[in-house]
């Protein structure tokens, strides 16, 4: 990416300049491939990467400067309390990424960060993000968890809101990598993506020349505890991109955090799930088909086409039959931008969105900010508009450039683009082979900063990182995703409006001018109803365009993956009295009269499963027991389920009332879950003689 418009403040000009020169000589060193059957530690190349590495390191922790901490009243994410740089973290090696979640190149960067993180899990290294954010809305720690969650990040987050840990760096642009030694001095600094191998080198050969320095390294405990330990798993998870199918019967949601398509009616009832919820690579039936992180979807006659985003790849659906095959793509992240390629071999670059005119497909290819064209018939494949640059420049398809375009529709001969970065719309005349800006950006195609929250005509602050577009009923609708909006584009006039959502990030249903949306990704349109997957809320809305109201699709048995129900480390609420949230399709039971005997009594909650199903194992199925009044309490108020049986004490002084709550994840024989709330009201009387146990009971089905 590029340049923030903010002073750089302390640029650290001297070291910066021969950290360029070694990292340069670092770059120019053969590594070994992917398919090398050599150890690495037997390869040339390698070992000629890890000299210069070695070298590198000492030469700068001679001239380096000490690191600025991250200063005090950070908001911090995936720990317990917030972390210094001369105190949870010294004796450490450092990586910090400089990043923004919008970022398309940092997102590339975090396969990396998780390579070393794993590499290097038993050694005195940590990664530390610092999120310092291009857009306004990227600013809100919120947002940025959100985010978090769902690039799935393990490592602990700084939120940077004001530029301050950034400029005290001297960073210019995402991403950023600095390397700091466990003394805090800064020892290296790279810009961009794709430097594993460097990368990896430069925290290796690091951890190798502290050790020779007594005392140096230190183990210290870090005070971590992931965001995902708050979060229960739901039918959907981070919904990308929705598509309704040809005969208008079907809504295919995008269901990017669990990795498949989910198929549903139009009611939101659940037809069937294509891909098995794991994230892989792997053709086949669809219930045993794997993708990473899916985006958008076209039609093509019988097949569902998918842009299987993170496997830099476009997969294919046999409708009939089911099996999923690879288009294009080998599964590896590409940096082509230029020339015909065979797309069975090819390596393509993050596509985000889908168009399919006859026998070709046009893609949004996100990482390099270009729109590709594959032809179904030779199965081949190539950019067709955009010279790679990331800008927002009109003119001729091989002399303009696009920002991250992430979304596309078209009508009448116009393929129009959600350009998120540039926070524009554009226009491409297939005819004329032109491309042209209908709304938003800035007259500067170098500048990608001008965003806002504007309703009008031409460029300016009209919106901010639309991912979606639509064209429906002859009207261009947009997802104006951080403005967690849905607007309308009058492409004759250039000119857009607010159709619904207030600006703010929620989740309310109502009128148009009070409904509340969080980063909308995706639109399909079906009649009178547009469909929107409203993806930091996990779930579809649905917009009434003649009732001019905003509700949410009630999903019906829609399952949830086994992988993701029992997610490792979740323990999401268990500590604590708060209620359970009160999920849609909550049971709640008619109230439950008891009359036991005073002093201490048992209270079973028992699960009546169906025949060959269990409780999610490391699932968070839990309870809860709040008192509602009277004399009557628990003695262990909340807590797991400890299976199909749990038992909870409780204290009886009289008569009184309690609210039981459960919420449990159960699974039958195959890959997938359901998720079950319930409630209870237990009206107890208190008299001599009374029982000394009362059952609560719920029947999933029932």
């Amino acid at each position: 990416m590029g340049f923030p418009p903010r002073a750089n403040g302390r640029s650290f000009l001297a070291l910066a300049l021969q950290l360029v020169l070694i990292a340069g000589s670092l770059s120019s060193a053969p590594a070994a491939g992917d398919d090398d059957p050599a150890a690495p530690g037997d390869d040339p190349g390698r070992k000629q990467l890890e000299r210069r590495a070695r070298d590198f390191i000492e030469q700068s922790w001679k001239l380096a400067y000490a690191a600025p901490d991250f200063g005090e009243g950070r908001e911090w994410l995936n720990v317990a309390r917030p972390m210094t740089l001369r105190g949870d973290l010294a004796g450490r090696v450092l990586l910090i990424d400089f990043w923004t979640y919008c970022c398309i190149n940092c997102m590339h960067v975090l396969p990396d960060l998780k390579y070393l993180e794993e590499k290097y899990a038993r050694e005195p290294f940590v990664v530390v993000g610092c999120h310092s954010a291009k857009f306004l809305n990227e600013a809100d720690a919120a947002n940025v968890r959100q985010a978090v969650l769902r690039y799935d990040i393990a490592h602990p987050v700084v939120v940077d809101r004001d530029f301050q840990i950034w400029n005290a760096f001297g960073v210019r642009s995402w991403p950023t990598l600095m390397l700091v030694g466990p003394d805090g001095r800064i020892l290296a600094q790279l810009s961009g993506e794709g430097q594993r191998d460097i990368l990896d080198a430069l925290v290796g050969q690091a951890l190798a020349f502290f050790r020779e320095k007594p005392d140096a390294l230190a183990q210290r405990p870090l005070p971590l505890r992931r965001e995902t330990s708050a979060e229960l798993a739901r039918e959907l998870s981070f919904p990308g991109k929705i598509a309704i199918d040809p005969a208008g019967t079907s809504l295919y949601i995008a269901d990017s955090n669990h990795h498949r398509i989910v198929v549903t009616n139009l009611e939101g009832r659940f037809v069937r799930a294509i891909g098995g919820g794991e994230e892989g690579l792997k053709d086949g039936p669809a219930d045993e088909a794997r993708f990473s992180h899916p985006q958008g979807m076209a039609f093509s006659g019988s097949r569902l086409l998918i842009a299987d985003t993170e496997n830099h790849a476009i997969r294919a659906v046999d409708l009939a039959r089911g099996d999923v095959t690879t288009l294009a793509g080998n599964g590896k992240q590409g940096r082509e931008r230029e020339g015909v390629l065979d797309a069975r071999i090819a390596s393509l670059n993050s596509p985000w969105d889908l168009l399919v005119r006859g026998e070709e497909v046009l893609v949004a290819m996100a990482g390099p900010h270009q729109i590709w064209r594959l032809d179904l018939e030779k199965l081949q494949i190539g950019p067709i508009a955009g010279d790679g640059t990331e800008r927002r420049a009109d003119g001729p398809f091989d002399e303009g450039a696009f920002a991250q375009p992430s979304g596309l529709a078209a009508a009448n001969g116009v393929v129009y683009v959600a350009d998120s970065e540039s926070s524009s719309i554009r226009a491409l005349d297939l005819a004329r082979r032109t491309i042209t800006t209908l709304v938003g950006g800035d007259e500067n195609p170098r500048n990608l900063f001008e965003f806002g929250d504007e309703d009008g005509k031409g460029f300016g602050k009209r919106l901010q990182h639309p991912l979606g577009v639509l064209v429906h009923e002859g009207k261009l609708f947009v997802a104006d995703t951080y403005n967690h909006k849905i607007k309308v584009v009058d492409a004759a006039a250039g000119e857009v409006k607010t159709l619904a959502g207030t600006g703010r990030p929620g989740n309310k249903d109502g009128a148009f001018a009070e409904a509340e949306l969080r980063e909308p990704g995706g639109l399909a349109g079906r009649g009178s109803k547009l469909f929107v997957a409203d993806t930091n809320n996990h779930c579809v809305r649905v917009l009434d365009l003649e009732a001019r109201r905003v509700s949410t699709l009630t999903l019906s048995g829609v399952p949830i993956p086994r992988s993701a129900a029992a997610a490792p480390g979740s323990d999401a609420g268990v500590a604590g009295g708060d209620p359970l949230p009160d999920l849609a399709g909550t049971v709640v039971h008619t109230p439950a009269p008891a009359k036991l005997a005073t002093g201490k009594a048992k209270l079973q909650l028992k699960l009546s499963l169906p025949p060959g199903e269990t409780l999610a194992e490391g699932a968070p199925s839990q309870f809860r027991v709040l008192p509602k009044k009277g004399a009557v309490r628990a003695e262990t108020p909340s807590g797991r389920l400890a299976g199909v049986e749990t038992a909870v004490p409780i204290d009886v002084e009289g008569a009184g009332e309690l609210e039981v709550q459960a919420l449990y994840y159960h699974c039958a024989g195959g890959k997938t879950c359901a998720v079950r709330s319930v409630r209870w009201r237990l009206l107890v009387e208190a008299e001599a003689g009374g029982a000394s146990t009362v059952t609560l009971e719920d029947a999933p089905g029932t």
